[in-house]
């Protein structure tokens, strides 16, 4: 079954880079004016729509095959979510004082969320770098 799900994957994927190279080159034949995008636009939505189905649907069928992953899967989700729950309670909506007078930068929503994705992104990267100090440091000691 496995095989089988990998061979459709790939005849899939040769498939939509087959239609995806030919829809190109039809555009750069044309007379590449804004009605010839259309194309583009609508096939960018149809690849969009695959890859969410994909992203929705596969999970969900390897969650059923097999569920001890799943407690796994469970747990990397539940420690990003701990990130991102530490970047949100340790972001500020203090408005920032603009010359420019622009509303976003004084919308305490806005504040917030981009407060959250770059501590997020901080502990991230921090952790990152921690770990990668780790396994060399544990290698270096694992030799001696």
């Amino acid at each position: 079954m496995n095989s089988r799900l990998s061979t459709y994957t790939k005849v899939l994927s040769w498939l939509l880079m087959g239609v995806s190279i030919i829809i190109t080159v039809l555009f750069f034949l044309s007379d590449q004016n804004v009605d010839s995008l259309q194309s583009f636009i609508v096939w960018t939505y149809f690849l969009f729509g695959i890859s969410v189905l994909s992203a929705l649907l596969f999970p969900i069928i390897n969650f059923i095959r097999n569920p001890k992953n799943a407690v796994r899967s469970f747990i990397g989700l539940g420690a990003i979510a701990l990130v991102f729950l530490i970047g949100y309670l340790a972001s500020d909506a203090t408005a920032l004082p603009s010359p420019t007078q622009n509303p976003d930068l004084s919308n305490p929503t806005i504040l917030v969320v981009s407060d959250t994705g770059l501590i997020a992104t901080y502990l991230l990267f921090g952790l990152a770098f921690l770990l990668l100090l780790y396994t060399g440091l544990r290698s270096i000691f694992n030799k001696y």
